[in-house]
């Protein structure tokens, strides 16, 4: 897509779409997707089902969404790792942290084949209560460091996402803080978790970290994953912003469905073109 000076590569999470969406993107110029695992399979609850070993019948259910998008002769750009409850790389406790670890790393072995470039991650789980922050922080950098660099084996990088309320990196100068100490992760940015700061202020101190995002409008009240143009998101500043400071990866957009389903392609692109043109 091209915008001003720039060419905007255009991406999208394919997570919640059937496979024959994927055609539809790849027409529409879509050409980097993002697949996320879920927690859980459909209709189970996370807390009751005991996923540790069984990693690989969650990647499964995504193998569809993976060959389709294999017959544009593409790969899949980034891989969203599991979040939610069992998937908390913060835990406090340290034994339950190491398993999450494992686990999540299980999920990049069934994963590998796949060719991603980044692993999308969650620093924790949330609610994180004041007197525990401290600690979850350093138990979020230890998994960070410690997943990037299983990652990096396969040729890929773990990317911190920046979180909403009382998360871990709920805002650019935490989110900097736990990307350093962990050996300078890269970030993912999502541009509707951002409560307690302007997307100016945070790309003045992440812009040049950022190596993938997730892209759609909210009310500034809490995420929403709404399509560009519905709410607060200032499209032309961040894409200036992001483009100036050498981003050359995918506006990669994570949308919630609509009323009528998940997005098609069509509406994705079009309300980001007008998104930039206000």
């Amino acid at each position: 897509m091209k915008w001003m000076d720039y060419e905007l590569p255009l991406g999208i999470s394919i997570t919640q779409h059937a496979p024959d969406a994927v055609d539809d993107f790849v027409e529409k110029g879509f050409r980097y997707f993002e697949v996320g695992i879920p927690a859980c399979l459909e209709g189970q609850e996370p807390s009751q089902t005991p996923w540790r070993g069984r990693e690989r019948t969650l990647v499964e259910t995504k193998l569809p969404l993976v060959r389709r998008i294999f017959d544009h002769h593409l790969r899949v750009w980034s891989v969203h790792l599991p979040f939610g409850f069992g998937w908390d790389i913060a835990h406090y406790d340290e034994a339950e942290r190491d398993a999450v670890c494992d686990s999540l790393k299980r999920v990049m072995d069934c994963t590998k084949d796949w060719g991603p470039r980044v692993y999308v991650l969650h620093g924790c789980l949330e609610p994180v209560l004041p007197e525990e922050r401290a600690v979850r922080i350093a138990r979020s950098i230890r998994s960070l460091r410690e997943l990037d660099e299983y990652a990096a084996q396969f040729g890929a990088r773990v990317a911190l996402e920046d979180l909403p309320r009382s998360c871990l990196a709920n805002s650019s100068v935490e989110a900097r803080a736990m990307a350093q100490a962990a050996g300078n992760v890269p970030i993912c940015f999502d541009v509707n978790h951002l409560l307690g700061e302007t997307h100016g202020e945070f790309l003045r101190n992440l812009a040049s970290n950022v190596v993938t995002t997730h892209l759609s409008d909210y009310d500034g009240v809490d995420e929403r994953h709404w399509l560009p143009g519905e709410g607060i998101v200032p499209w032309k500043e961040v894409a200036w912003k992001l483009m100036d400071a050498g981003y050359r990866g995918p506006f990669l957009f994570e949308l919630r469905a609509g009323k009528n389903g998940p997005y098609a392609a069509g509406e994705v692109l079009a309300a980001f073109e007008r998104a930039l043109m206000e």
